[in-house]
């Protein structure tokens, strides 16, 4: 499952979605995910070039992560704070 946190969960309308929802590969890194999410969503794609991906709870990054060994990955927006 993808989990959407702010202004992600705002832009898609729940706090979880299938990733099946987004036509992943088995293998994502966040290049594929941005990817997906901005062609689900062209009209919010500067908010998903600025988040960051947790997949279960370890930042995803460039690494190569495979989606059968997953429960969850977090699309986290910029927050602000102090």
């Amino acid at each position: 499952h993808l989990r959407f946190f702010a202004s992600t969960r705002a832009v898609v309308g729940a706090e979880q979605r299938a990733a099946a929802d987004f036509n992943l590969p088995a293998v994502v890194n966040t290049a594929v995910l941005r990817e997906a999410l901005i062609d689900a969503y062209p009209e919010s794609g500067p908010l998903f070039v600025t988040c960051t991906f947790l997949a279960d709870g370890a930042r995803v990054g460039d690494r190569l992560v495979a989606l059968e060994d997953l429960d969850t990955i977090d699309v986290l927006p910029p927050f602000a704070g102090g």
